[in-house]
């Protein structure tokens, strides 16, 4: 009697992206501690989205006396020159105690050239209009 070799049987695609996101989602779900020991530390996650004043996604803690809960904002960019841009921000907030609604507002920037500085031109309530 020979010996043949036997080769696995090879496992389906759908099998192994079935376990990648698993993987991913028990990472996620390891991590999810120390996100949360950070925002009880420092009060707020922040991420960096660009370049301009105060473009980043933000997570932070509400402890006022009415209310309590998490806000998050992010931001969004219109830019039609190089020296000239408008951040929409949108924050929303999730609250155990208390009640609010969510916000939006735009604050829009120029400079006089790419070596120059950010500096403020306008802000306003609601939705970006246009760039200045």
């Amino acid at each position: 009697m020979t010996d043949v070799p036997v080769t696995p049987a090879r496992r389906s695609p759908i099998r192994r992206i079935g376990c990648t996101v698993l993987l991913i989602f028990w990472f996620t779900l390891l991590l999810l501690p120390c996100a949360l020991f950070v925002l009880a530390t420092q009060g707020e996650i922040s991420i960096s989205q660009g370049g301009l004043p105060g473009q980043h996604i933000r997570l932070w803690l509400i402890n006022e006396m009415d209310e309590r809960g998490l806000g998050v904002s992010s931001t969004s960019v219109t830019q039609t020159d190089p020296n000239a841009a408008c951040i929409q921000t949108n924050a929303s907030f999730l609250l155990w105690a208390g009640q609010a609604e969510p916000l939006s507002y735009c604050d829009c920037y120029v400079r006089a050239d790419a070596d120059s500085a950010w500096q403020s031109a306008s802000t306003a309530a609601g939705e970006c209009a246009s760039v200045p």
